[in-house]
Parts: structure tokens; sequence; C-alpha cells
């Protein structure tokens, strides 16, 4: 009896201070539509990072002439340098194949090269683990004999594999600096709504109400306001990133910028932004009315 009773206090509450209610859900609403933002961009970033951490490969050019027992030898050395995950030899047509593959329709010219007049040479796929350092393995591969070329992008992969970790850990770090300014915010709105009331708890007091009896009714507060300030966020999350992927087809400037599927995203980043709202209504309600009790005991 005594949790309904809470609970019916709780919305009467948020009903008869609408005008502070709706203050402090426009606060938390606001702070979530930038976390919604800042959390889609995370795991985007995420996604993306780790496409191009697997689509990384070490190229080796090997030596035309070589004999295919050197070739194997060669390989099961590659396979034993630290950071190796996996070694793939390419002879010439597949080489061929793949840039002509690269060009895409234009490329078919170059099929006047299949055969003896084939330029390319025969090479190593390399596939690394994640976070192996790319230049440290390519310099040992180039030591290898009858070793032509290594490429694997150079410095520019690594900067961009860097910067997308950056950006990634800079959005994590936004989202809680964010939460605790929801927290801030909505803490202090309560606060006020309580000194409102402040006359209403001293007659409850008075009458022998313990502080959990007072507190309970405003922490239901707290969390109608996080509920309420969490239905437009979560609303344009659902619909602004489904909007967004479609328009985009699902991929950011290249194949190698593929954005997260719309389900479940949208609904685990929803159901985020819910908890979030409740924590943040509950935890902002619970320090202002805590304060509140322990200064007039």
């Amino acid at each position: 009896m005594n949790i309904t009773r809470h609970v019916k206090e709780g919305f009467i509450g948020v009903l008869r201070h609408s005008a502070m209610s709706v203050s402090a859900a426009t606060a938390v609403m606001i702070t979530l539509v930038l976390m919604s933002l800042f959390l889609l961009l995370t795991l985007n970033l995420s996604q993306i990072t780790k496409n191009v951490e697997e689509s990384v490969q070490i190229h080796v050019k090997i030596v035309d002439g070589t004999s295919m027992e050197t070739i194997d030898a060669m390989k099961a050395e590659i396979a034993l340098i630290p950071g190796v995950k996996l070694v793939t030899f390419s002879d010439k047509n597949a080489e061929l194949d793949r840039f002509i593959a690269a060009f895409g329709e234009d490329g078919k010219i170059f099929e006047m090269y299949r055969g003896e007049d084939n330029p390319l040479r025969d090479a190593y796929l390399v596939d690394v683990v994640k976070n192996a350092p790319l230049d440290i393995i390519a310099a040992k591969i180039k030591l290898l004999d009858a070793i032509e070329g290594v490429n694997y992008g150079g410095d520019n992969t690594l900067r961009l594999v860097s910067l997308m970790e950056s950006i990634q850990n800079g959005g994590l770090i936004l989202v809680s600096i964010l939460w605790l300014l929801a927290i801030f915010l909505i803490s202090n709105t309560i606060k006020i709504t309580i000194y409102s009331r402040s006359e209403e708890i001293h007659i409850m007091r008075t009458l022998g109400a313990t502080n959990h009896f007072i507190r309970f009714p405003f922490l239901i507060e707290g969390i109608l306001i996080g509920l309420m300030g969490s239905i437009l966020p979560i609303l344009l999350t659902i619909f602004g990133y489904q909007y967004l992927y479609n328009a985009l087809g699902g991929v950011l400037v290249s194949n190698l910028f593929i954005l997260r599927p719309i389900y479940p995203m949208v609904f685990q980043v929803s159901g985020i932004l819910a908890g979030l709202a409740v924590l943040v209504g509950l935890t902002g309600s619970f320090i202002s009315v805590t304060r509140h009790l322990r200064w007039n005991r």
C-alpha cells in the first residue's frame, strides 16, 4: 500500500508542479539528444575502425622468376613474424584480377595483359592481428630474400586508424560529461521543487514521517521526469538514424566506411537512453532531497 501511495504521490507531484517538471524534462531531453548523437557516432566509428583494421593488408611483391620452393619457404618465414595472422599467396593472374576489379567496368581494358604479357608480380597478401605494428612487420618482410617491394598504405593508414580511435574515445568522454551535466541540471531543478514544498515536508516530519517516506515520492518524480525527457530523443534516434542510413545507402564516402545496420542498434541505443534517463532522474532527485533532509533535521 505504501509503495502504491508513493507512486501515486510521484505522479501527482509531477502534474502539480508541471512547469518545473517540463523544465527538468526539457533539460534531460536536450542532453539525451546530444548523448544519442555521440553514441551513434561512437558506435559507427567503432564499426568503421574495425572494418579498416580488418581490411588492412600488407601487399608483398615477389621478385619475378622466383621458384615455388623459395616462395613456399618465404611464406612460412613471414607466417612466423609476430603479429602476422595469415599469409596468402597470389600469383600473377590473381593479381591481374584484383587490379582489373579495382577499376570496375573500365578495368576490362587491361585484359590484354593476360598470360605471357602480364607485367605484374606474384605476391603475398599478409593479414595482421588487431593493433599489430604494420610498419615493423613490413620492415621485417622487406629484409627477406626475393622480395621486390612491400606496401601497406604507409603512415596514412596508421594515422587514419589512430584518428578514428581517438574520435571514438573522445565521444565516450563527451557522453560521460553530458551524463554528469544532466544529473546536475535535474538535481538543481528538483531542488527548486523541493524548496517550494518545504512547508509540506516540514508538516510531514512533524507528523513523524521518516526520511524514506518523504524521499520516495521525489524519487518517483525524478524517474518520471527522466522518462518524459527520453521520449523525443528515442524517437529521433530510431527514425532519424533510419532516415540517414537510407539516404546514405548504409555507406559513408566509400565501401570501406560501412555504417552499422539500423536494427538492432537503434533499439540498443534507445534502451541506453531510457536507462540513462531513469538513472539521471533518480540520481538527481536522490541528491537533492537527501541534501534537503540533511539540512533540515
